[in-house]
């Protein structure tokens, strides 16, 4: 395939377009309404972190282990030099897949970003608005790019939370270290020349160390570039570069010329989980729930759940009696059966006594799933229901009722309220370090702006 359209010999390199905007990027030209949306991606993200810190605990040791002390805070307590806290709070972001969404490159930006930018603006001793400016940066330099390049990389198998997430953590941390634009494109394109990262990791404790090395990777990228050396800022556009090894020679520059311009964070958005397994399960799940609500149908009154989805949904749930609750996070069926039997999904139902429940496994079995290939031939739903789900409901007594859900709560056709949000930090974090630690923690964060420095954001003392 060829570059479509393609970057014209007097274009810049791709890693200098957005090392230059990176670096002409300050606090001051971040529209209001993009800082409120990264400020949320922080709230989520740090909320979701601590909630998965103790699952993330291999990490962490790792870190401990193999990185010097440092400046910079662990979820969990004790500090790290930038990129193992980058390492070890990154893992823990995504350790639970309660973190959110982007379907610019079908990437959980925010697990990598945010905890990137917290190490890097720790390290450089800068002030909650740099945290914020580092988060967006981080964010719409990932965004942009996967845009560039297309989804195409996704459906190829790529893990593109990995691959793209160390340009997003790159760029967050050359963000924060204030590089200048070469300096900040040699740090894209160090991190270009290294990013990788399969789905087949999906369902096992691969995922999110995988997102932590990107965050690492990405972070040592900036710090190498403060260093200097030759760096190929035509890693993207080069024969043997980027664009043709992962996306066959596919790469849209004019995505690139439009940062700053064209916000990411606010479209395509941010896609916020409302359930801790993987956003492809949540429309059928929200389907079932709102079906059995509406009909007043208990648990015992359902012969059958059959649904349809595109092929993007049955290639990432490919769990269908999950054993672990790391498979349990990529099942549909799990995830149908578990809204059936208890209302909902929460972070108390990936255990070992939910998954062994003979209730939930007679559940599970009456869930079926079927992959529609010519689900994308409509552009339409293809563009309005990317992981959406059409879902029949059959009863004992023979009564049969369907409902199409495009879009699941939470995501940008859906959006959860402020209170939802609200509540969802106040849970996870609430589980790490208590209800009234996660209350002043979320009043600091709402705030971000605000603060002065970032020395014991996380440590739960006195506001």
């Amino acid at each position: 395939m060829t570059a479509s359209p393609a970057a014209s010999p007097s274009s810049p390199p791709a890693a200098r377009l957005i090392g230059h905007w990176l670096a002409g990027l300050d606090r001051g030209g971040i529209p209001e309404e993009v800082a409120t949306v990264g400020r949320g991606c922080i709230i989520d993200t740090l909320g979701v972190a601590l909630a998965g810190a103790d699952a993330a605990r291999m990490a962490r040791e790792e870190a401990l282990d193999i990185y010097a002390p440092g400046p910079c805070s662990l979820l969990g307590g004790g500090r790290l030099c930038a990129e193992g806290a980058a390492f070890a709070n990154t893992a823990a972001a995504h350790a639970l897949d309660f973190d959110d969404n982007c379907y610019a490159g079908f990437v959980h930006g925010s697990a990598v970003v945010v905890p990137t930018a917290l190490a890097a603006v720790e390290a450089a001793g800068g002030t909650g608005a740099d945290l914020l400016t580092a988060v967006v940066a981080g964010s719409e330099a990932e965004y942009a790019l996967a845009i560039a390049l297309g989804n195409g990389v996704y459906e190829a198998g790529w893990w593109t939370t990995a691959l793209f997430g160390t340009v997003g953590a790159a760029a967050a941390a050359a963000k924060a270290f204030r590089l200048d634009g070469d300096r900040a494109a040699d740090a894209v394109a160090f991190a270009l020349c290294g990013a990788g990262g399969l789905r087949a990791c999906f369902g096992t404790s691969a995922k999110p160390l995988l997102a932590a090395q990107a965050a690492a990777n990405g972070l040592r990228a900036a710090r190498l570039a403060m260093r200097g050396g030759a760096v190929p800022h035509g890693v993207v556009e080069d024969p043997r570069g980027f664009a043709r090894l992962v996306a066959q020679g596919r790469f849209d520059v004019t995505a690139l010329d439009a940062l700053g311009r064209r916000w990411h964070l606010l479209d395509p958005g941010i896609d916020t989980k409302a359930y801790p397994v993987c956003l492809s399960s949540h429309a059928a799940a929200d389907a079932v729930r709102d079906m059995m609500a509406e009909h007043r149908l208990d648990p015992s009154d359902i012969a059958a759940v059959r649904c349809v989805v595109p092929p993007v949904v049955a290639a990432n749930l490919t769990y269908d009696r999950p054993a672990t609750p790391g498979e349990a996070r990529f099942s549909l069926p799990f995830a149908v059966a578990c809204v059936m039997l208890h209302g909902d999904l929460t972070l108390d139902h990936l255990s070992g006594p939910t998954l062994a429940d003979p209730r939930l496994r007679a559940a599970m079995e009456r869930v079926s799933l079927r992959s529609d290939p010519g689900w994308n031939a409509d552009p339409d739903r293809a563009r309005l229901a990317p992981e959406g789900a059409d879902v029949t409901v059959e009863t004992r007594t023979g009564q049969s009722v369907r409902r199409f859900c495009a879009s699941a709560r939470g995501t940008v056709a859906r959006p959860l309220s402020m209170e939802a949000h609200t509540a969802k930090f106040l849970a996870c974090a609430g589980r790490a370090i208590g209800p009234t630690a996660a209350q002043r923690l979320h009043r600091r964060l709402s705030a971000i702006d605000a603060l002065p420095g970032l020395d014991g954001l996380l440590d739960g003392g006195a506001d």
